[in-house]
């Protein structure tokens, strides 16, 4: 199934960022709705299965479109108290992740509007193959919302 391995990892196409910061997911939404005239909203809790039991990990989403491309974003918790949603050597330090599907190519100016935010201690971008989430992130917006 190798050749389905390759189509699958083809088809995800976006920018992935590693951020560390201390503050919870909801004042962090609100920071970065300030600093990048974002609207993020709750979009759902992403149930991951760990080795022991299942984890929680908290979405927001951000969708936009204008006559140079449309963008969505999701700022996913990646710690929680009982998993991570990144599974690769560092990943236990990223707070949150942040997907970019991007056409408008806004994704390498966003790093450099939130490196200097309040609350940020740093920002990267990762390789989403390499991130251990793939599976996850990939099929972000085929899994059910949660209900309210």
């Amino acid at each position: 199934m190798q050749w389905l391995d390759e189509d699958f990892a083809d088809a995800c196409d976006f920018e992935l960022l590693g951020l560390s910061s201390h503050l919870p997911p909801h004042r962090l939404a609100w920071e970065l709705n300030q600093h990048l005239e974002w609207r993020l909203e709750f979009f759902k809790v992403l149930e991951i299965q760990q080795r022991k039991g299942h984890s929680e990990h908290t979405v927001y989403r951000y969708e936009d479109a204008s006559s140079h491309g449309s963008q969505t974003w999701y700022v996913i918790e990646n710690k929680a108290p009982n998993g991570m949603v990144a599974r690769f050597k560092g990943g236990a330090e990223m707070d949150y992740l942040v997907q970019a599907m991007d056409e408008t190519g806004a994704a390498v100016e966003a790093i450099g509007r939130i490196r200097p935010m309040r609350g940020i201690n740093y920002i990267l971008q990762l390789d989403p193959l390499e991130s251990g989430a793939i599976e996850h992130l990939a099929l972000m917006d085929i899994i059910p919302e949660a209900e309210d």
